[in-house]
């Protein structure tokens, strides 16, 4: 029988971490292949715009193969606490005073996607397209996949981007679930700071509202990213913002669809 999933309706697209782990557009056409890959700590794993970490932190990391073509392949992982949470538990691991600790999604402690797909340009356009899958090991019942495709174009230091992600009716959804995005940034000119804000809008049975009364939402995000160069650490990036939606009731049974600011971490090769 299928189920109402109860972790990603909070989006290929980490908005924070990982924008629906997209692969990144092929930097060198003339290698066969390239590898690169990053770890980061966060404050707060914030996804379509709710923490999946239960406002606490979370460690990431991921690795991603380029071929010349523009194929990709890659896999990211971050670690979970819980959603939906009653308002009285606490983040793991269980403390020594009388709250309730949030247990973990499923029975699973950490989040692993794998991914593929194409990038390349078509004429002025920045383009991407591919299949992400979403597991989490432990659980029973939460493993489901996506496919993601995404439309770019740069204007000088500003980039914009607009996708669709959309997962078809699958054994683990109660039905389809489709999430549209639009995001900009902004490199400031002569600076090590770029500015960055994404609007996203998601509807179906991924959304998930335990007030029973969405099957629809917004997300937004509004951030910075510092780059280290300006201090001759050019792997390292930091980054910060406020990420939030729509959904009713945040205090009470929605608690983990409250919006927060969030601080990263990241050292990439």
């Amino acid at each position: 029988m299928k189920t109402r999933l109860l972790l990603r309706g909070l989006p290929a697209l980490a908005l924070v971490a990982w924008q629906s782990a997209m692969p990144a557009k092929a930097q060198d056409s003339g290698k066969a292949a390239s590898l690169s890959g990053a770890v980061t700590l966060v404050s707060d794993y914030r996804w379509r715009g709710s923490s999946l970490s239960n406002r606490g932190w979370a460690i990431q990391g991921s690795l991603q193969v380029d071929h010349g073509s523009g194929l990709s392949l890659g896999t990211w992982a971050s670690s979970i606490a819980t959603v939906g949470q009653s308002p009285g538990c606490v983040a793991l691991p269980e403390s020594d005073d009388d709250t309730t600790p949030c247990p973990p999604v499923g029975g699973a402690t950490v989040e692993v996607d794998l991914f593929g797909g194409w990038s390349g340009t078509l004429g002025p356009l920045d383009v991407t397209g591919g299949l992400v899958a979403y597991l989490y090991p432990g659980a029973d019942g939460f493993n489901y996949f996506e496919f993601y495709g995404t439309v770019g174009y740069t204007i000088g230091t500003v980039s914009l981007t607009g996708g669709l992600n959309w997962a078809p009716d699958q054994g683990n959804l109660a039905g389809s679930n489709r999430y549209l995005f639009g995001s900009a940034s902004w490199a400031i000119p002569r600076t090590p700071v770029t500015l960055k804000a994404t609007l996203g809008s998601e509807r179906g049975s991924v959304v998930l509202d335990k007030t029973g009364e969405r099957t629809s939402k917004f997300d937004w995000l509004i951030g910075a990213d510092v780059s280290g160069e300006v201090i001759g650490l050019s792997p390292i990036t930091l980054g910060f913002g406020y990420s939030s939606n729509n959904l009713p009731d945040r205090q009470g049974v929605n608690a983990y669809a409250e919006g927060g600011f969030y601080f990263s971490l990241s050292a990439g090769f």
